[in-house]
């Protein structure tokens, strides 16, 4: 699968894992045919592998099994991969981690179905371990997720939307699958359900931390370590929490604010990011993500074993600290 062998730091410890992850993710398309493994194979094999590295870390905590903690990490980066190839769909997006999407060389069709294809992979992967709790928090965090999409898709014009409906927006699409990652994860362990529900909340948080600096970073990163233009959210219409931040400020909005209006001059767009960077609303969003980690840090403290625990911590400062 090509997969660097070099995890993010705070993975290290489960490398062994993550491997037959990788041989997992590569095993449960090798009966599709050879145009759509072909074409899936790079998107299987990018990213971090946040969600596999939680559920690993919190299993290790946990001391649970590592066959079905590996079986379920590889479903839920499948399904991951998924919802990225929706969302590149709905998006337009021309590339991702640097390279071209899905339906950028398929038709458009042929790519829809192709998400579909991981989606049922990925189900299939749960279905496995013959626990139907597992395929109910699955089901879960897939129904919270896509209903967080149709909601953004829905919203009221382009920008329309404030800081209660963005967070609302962000724990649907982003913070929902890293709760039930880490829940599915104590419940391989046979956790009871309190330690369930603290591993949940503590994907929950992580996961919300996560996007709000995965959004500093759109207007704030470097292309060549995004893989994509700066400013992507922006040029679409989409106020994410730095730009809700600037907008509170009162001041010289007139760029952003016909941005968010359609207007896609990239010479506005431009000078758009220049006053938001310029603005200290990125400093106001980062420190809003450092308290959704500092939140997740006091869950673990609650759990019970600590195989993981400097780990686990290592993962959350990772996630705000991050430059790409």
């Amino acid at each position: 699968m090509n997969r660097r062998s070099h995890p993010i730091p705070p993975l290290r410890a489960v490398q062994p894992e993550l491997d037959q992850v990788e041989g997992l993710l590569q095993a449960a398309i090798a009966d599709a045919g050879e145009q759509l493994r072909r074409a899936v194979l790079p998107h299987l094999s990018g990213g971090k592998r946040l969600r596999a590295g939680l559920i690993l870390l919190l299993g290790r905590q946990l001391d649970a099994p590592v066959g079905p903690l590996c079986r379920l990490a590889a479903a839920v980066e499948m399904l991951h991969a998924a919802t990225l190839v929706h969302d590149d769909i709905i998006d337009g997006a021309d590339l991702r981690r640097g390279v071209p999407t899905l339906h950028s060389l398929l038709p458009t069709s042929a790519a829809i179905l192709a998400g579909d294809y991981l989606f049922a992979r990925s189900v299939a992967l749960v279905a496995e371990l013959e626990n139907p709790r597992l395929l109910g928090s699955l089901a879960e965090g897939l129904k919270r997720t896509s209903a967080g999409e149709i909601e953004e898709a829905l919203r009221g014009g382009p920008g329309g939307r404030s800081k209660s409906q963005y967070y609302r927006s962000i724990e649907a699409k982003t913070a929902a699958l890293f709760a039930a990652s880490a829940a599915m994860a104590a419940m391989v362990a046979g956790a009871d359900d309190k330690t369930v529900r603290t591993c949940g909340a503590f994907g929950r948080e992580l996961g919300l931390a996560f996007q709000v600096v995965d959004d500093v970073l759109d207007l704030d990163g470097s292309p060549d370590r995004l893989g994509k233009p700066a400013g992507g959210d922006l040029r679409q219409g989409l106020a994410t929490l730095p730009v809700l931040l600037f907008l509170e400020q009162g001041e010289d909005t007139e760029s952003i604010r016909r941005i968010l209006a359609g207007d896609g001059d990239q010479a506005l767009l431009e000078a758009a990011i220049r006053d938001i960077r310029a603005s200290g609303a990125l400093d106001q969003a980062m420190a809003e993500a450092r308290r959704f980690s500092a939140q997740a840090k006091c869950l673990l403290d609650t759990l019970p074993g600590g195989a993981a625990s400097a780990d686990l911590a290592s993962l959350l400062d990772y996630v705000v600290e991050r430059r790409a």
